[in-house]
């Protein structure tokens, strides 16, 4: 009896490209250093909607990664690794999009 394995391919940079989103807002080290977070001040971009609190703008950013993680999974789904980069990234990417409704609802609600 063989056992079959997936083999790697493009769809294995899913996978790639999910963990660099999750880079992309991880806080690193002792100093908690953020990539999102030095990029946007050195873009001299808020960080959040509202001065200090709000919407996490970096957050909703991150579904640049989200999605082309998506992209490369659906089209090819026989590499290895592909089926959980394809679920995470969904889920992440639901969360990207629900945040940021949920805010704007509550903006219109207390305003």
């Amino acid at each position: 009896m063989t056992i079959q394995r997936k083999q790697l391919g493009l769809g294995t940079l899913s996978l790639l490209v999910l963990a660099m989103g999750f880079a992309f807002n991880f806080p690193w080290g002792k100093a908690d250093f953020m990539i999102s977070h030095y990029l946007f001040n050195v873009l001299n971009i808020p960080i959040y909607s509202n001065g200090t609190q709000g919407l996490h703008i970096p957050f909703v950013v991150a579904a640049l990664f989200w999605i082309p993680t998506l992209w490369i999974a659906q089209k090819n789904r026989s590499h290895y690794g592909t089926s959980v980069a394809r679920n995470v990234a969904a889920f992440m990417l639901v969360f990207c999009i629900i945040g940021p409704i949920i805010t704007v609802v509550d903006w219109f609600v207390n305003a």
